[in-house]
């Protein structure tokens, strides 16, 4: 390690900026020309200062004209982990020009095109990647499965996988690969067709005896069944398959399989019985509190999590929906005390971030505050995530301007996000600023044409404003032919047609999304296209349902109020409904 001054640390800090927004990718060649050192030194004391782009770019100027190995995965691995993808693409091409049989390279160079949604590149990386991995094909499609189902782009990780599968026709794990993105990207015919053709393989080939891999392929290709719409064999084959051999391990398939065909009373029965079981007991505990929890039964899923607390298990999710429930009930202290119990997996972030609202709202502001610079500082690869959720709290507390500020300033930061350009379009939104947001969502589209969640957005947002109408619907379509099980595009596809006048056929799709999502939005726009339809008792219905799992929901509240202020409409009169595919 290296010692530095003070008063070189502060001056190297003031002129951080300045040099990464200068030093280039290829920075001029002249006496001027700062040491490579400078650039390696200057960008781990950004690491240090948590200033991620700036770290990111003084590597990128010491690896532009280098040709050591070692210090070009090194800044390409910063590059990668302070979420500054397009860095992170120029630095690996300059890897692969140095090192063109680097497999990590090429690798690293696939992870940014991904990132960038960038998907005919990332497959050209990775088919290089495949054909000269030292572990082999099938064990790098493997690891490739693995962290394209924690990869944040689900539907770009979806298109590369139907990529790679389409040249490697024989291989079962690419095909495995390729069912389970398809799957994770609301698009469960696919994911039959390659679960079925990749069991094929396997039946066929010398994996025949991996019997677990089996196991978890055929409960996958069942639950990909049910979530196609095809749900009664499936459920016959694994209840016959619980009384043939009644074990819990059975059983537990079976109840999974009822929890995907929504059937949650029959669920729940097959659950009760493993509860009764000590080896499954905590296993049950979680999965009926949470369909408790979905269902709005609050004080049910109340006594669930609290049962599975005292058997000392599965801690983070109990304390976390008792959280949600105690916050919900408006008893913030105690909520307080179960999300700070929340200390790992997935629920970990959520738990802080709703922390630090509680306390914005209940004259906390500083410690709110300070929660949140110790996230970011503890959690970088969530930044831009975290800012999002800040810049939220602000918006929500009345401050548009400070949230859009904070917003702006984390774009600069992180101008790869996506996450962060979604919310940059809300609030402005919310501003009345509607042709601002529309210019973020477009830029978005125009960059990522082949992504459904931008086409969604920018669709959506069309829509609801009733701006051009009939591109709008254009968008979505072409979202909804990419994911035609996803509840968010399924929603903006019925409130399009709702905005067209065609309120029948909007309710076709905006019921298929409820069914899968029971979100605030959603129920919010299926009630307002059922109090159109002259069936105000069935909003009402549908309101307070999601009322009870997603109260705080601002657009529900909202509709329910703007319409208890009208007067009922008459029924509308009756026409077949399409048939959804």
């Amino acid at each position: 390690m290296f010692s530095i001054s003070i008063l070189a640390r502060a001056s190297i800090g003031l002129g951080l900026a300045a040099c990464a927004a200068c030093a280039g990718f290829h920075p001029k060649s002249d006496d001027a020309t700062p040491p490579q050192a400078f650039y390696t030194v200057t960008a781990e004391i950004a690491l240090a200062r948590h200033q991620p782009r700036v770290a990111a770019l003084q590597y990128a100027a010491a690896a532009a004209s280098e040709t050591d190995v070692s210090l070009l995965e090194r800044a390409t691995q910063v590059a990668a982990d302070t979420l500054q993808p397009s860095v992170a693409e120029k630095v690996a091409a300059r890897w692969i020009e140095v090192d063109p049989k680097s497999v990590d390279a090429q690798r690293a160079a696939a992870r940014a095109a991904l990132a960038l949604h960038k998907i005919d590149q990332a497959a050209t990386h990775y088919r290089a990647v495949l054909a000269n991995s030292p572990i082999g094909a099938e064990a790098e499609f493997a690891a490739l499965e693995t962290y394209l189902a924690g990869n944040d782009n689900v539907f770009g990780a979806r298109q590369l996988a139907d990529r790679l599968a389409s040249s490697f026709p024989s291989s079962a794990a690419a095909l495995r690969m390729q069912g389970f993105t398809s799957l994770r990207a609301d698009d469960p015919a696919a994911a039959v067709r390659s679960f079925t053709a990749a069991l094929a393989l396997t039946m066929a080939g010398a994996n025949q005896n991996d019997e677990g891999a089996r196991r978890e392929l055929l409960q996958t290709l069942a639950r990909a069944r049910i979530m196609a719409g095809d749900a009664e064999r499936p459920l016959a084959q694994a209840q016959e398959k619980v009384e043939r051999e009644d074990k819990p391990a059975n059983r537990l398939d079976y109840a999974l399989l009822l929890m995907t065909a929504q059937r949650d009373s029959a669920a729940i029965q097959q659950l009760e019985i493993l509860a009764r079981n000590p080896e499954y007991a905590s296993v049950a505990l979680r999965l009926l509190g949470l369909i408790e929890f979905q269902e709005g039964h609050l004080d049910a899923a109340t006594a669930r999590f609290a049962q599975l607390l005292r058997s000392d298990k599965y801690l983070d999710d109990a304390c976390y929906y008792l959280g949600l429930i105690a916050d919900r009930h408006g008893d913030s202290e105690h909520a307080l005390r179960l999300y700070a119990q929340v200390q790992s997996g997935e629920n970990a972030l959520p738990a802080l971030l709703r922390a630090t609202t509680i306390l914005q709202t209940h004259g906390a502001a500083a410690v709110a505050e300070e929660l949140l610079d110790r996230l970011i500082e503890e959690e970088p690869q969530r930044a831009p995530e975290i800012l999002a959720a800040r810049a939220r709290m602000y918006a929500d507390g009345g401050d548009s301007p400070r949230a859009i500020g904070l917003l702006e300033q984390g774009v600069m930061e992180y101008p790869d996000s996506v996450d962060l350009r979604y919310a940059v379009a809300s609030v402005y939104e919310e501003q009345g600023r509607i042709p601002d947001a529309l210019r973020e969502l477009t830029d978005l589209a125009n960059a990522r044409p082949e992504d459904p969640a931008a086409l969604n957005a920018l669709g959506y947002t069309l829509a609801d404003h009733f701006k051009d109408l009939a591109r709008a619907r254009e968008l979505i379509e072409r979202a909804y032919a990419a994911a035609p099980k996803n509840a968010a595009i399924l929603d903006s596809l019925g409130w399009v047609l709702f905005r067209q006048g065609h309120s029948l056929e909007a309710e076709t799709y905006l019921r298929a999304a409820y069914a899968d999502d029971r979100g605030g939005d959603i129920a919010a726009h299926l009630g307002e296209v059922l109090w159109q339809l002259g069936r105000p008792a069935d909003a009402e219905r549908i309101w307070s349902e999601a009322a009870a799992a997603d109260g705080d929901n601002r657009l529900l509240k909202a509709t329910r109020q703007r319409f208890h202020a009208m007067p009922q409409p008459a029924p509308a009169a009756h026409r077949p409904l399409p048939v959804l595919n």
